[in-house]
Formats: C-alpha cells, structure tokens, sequence
C-alpha cells in the first residue's frame, strides 16, 4: 500500500507498466467534471469509476480484499479516513464475488490513514482497506478509482 500526494505519482511509476496510464488520465482530463461511472481507459485491463458518495461512520464501512486488480484510488474532492492492513490469514465473512473481484472482512481498529484531495493509495490485492470513512462528521466526496489488471 501506498499514500502520497499526486505531485510525487512519477516515484511510482515504475511498480506496474500500467501505472503510468493512469497518472496521465488524471493528468489529461478533468475529473471534477467527467461523468460519474465507469470509464475504460484500456478495455477492462484500465478502467476507472468515478464516483461521489458521502462518508459515514466506522461501524457502517466495509473492509475487503480483490484477486484481480491493483486499486488506485484518487481524491479529486473531499477526504476520507481509508482503514488499511496487509492480509495475513484473516478470513473473509463472504465469498469471493468474481465478477466484481471482492471479498468482505469484518475487522476492528484497523489502522487509519487519511486520504485528503490530490491524494492517492495504490492498494495491492494483499492490502486489505476499509473505505468511505468519515473524518469528524459525514461529508460527501467525489474520488476515481482505477483498476489495473494485476
């Protein structure tokens, strides 16, 4: 897992050749007004999802886990507290949903890092994280998350 500031993306660079594919989509479009939605930057290898929701309180918010993609999230407006750890032998409470590449964990007291604007984490398929959070009361944000085909 990875939490830095937009204008360090080019130290990242080299983790995944498709990383720099979505450091020059943020780069080159405008995503305080792109539509909400999924958006595919390289078919279903590089997309990314858009989307404005409010935060909520810790006990309402999910921790999981994906197989499949490396998650870039990026806070175009707002911030949220983001609930991270690596997985070790902890088990999920669902079954892995393969079409949306998920598994849910309930776990307590994660350790929490915020995820201010112009911010990003790169979350790898071992991180577990626990979005949406709240920071002292329930605000509404607007973040692009971007999926790489691991």
């Amino acid at each position: 897992m990875i939490l830095d500031k937009i204008s360090n993306q080019h130290l990242y660079t080299s983790i995944h050749k498709k990383i720099p594919i979505v450091f020059n989509f943020i780069k080159k479009n405008d995503l305080a007004t792109i539509d909400l939605g999924k958006h595919l930057i390289e078919g279903e290898n590089v997309f990314v999802v858009v989307m404005e929701y409010t935060t909520k309180p810790l006990p309402e918010c999910k921790s999981e886990t994906h197989k499949k993609y490396i998650d870039i999230q990026y806070m175009i407006k707002g911030e949220e507290n983001i609930g991270l750890k690596t997985l070790h032998n902890e088990s999920p409470t669902t079954a892995y949903n393969e079409e949306g590449d998920f598994m849910f964990y309930s776990l307590e007291k994660l350790p929490m890092l915020p995820l201010k604007e112009n911010h990003f984490c790169i979350l790898f398929p071992d991180d577990i994280h626990q979005t949406m959070i709240q920071i002292d009361s329930p605000k509404t944000l607007r973040k692009a998350v971007f999926k790489i085909l691991k």
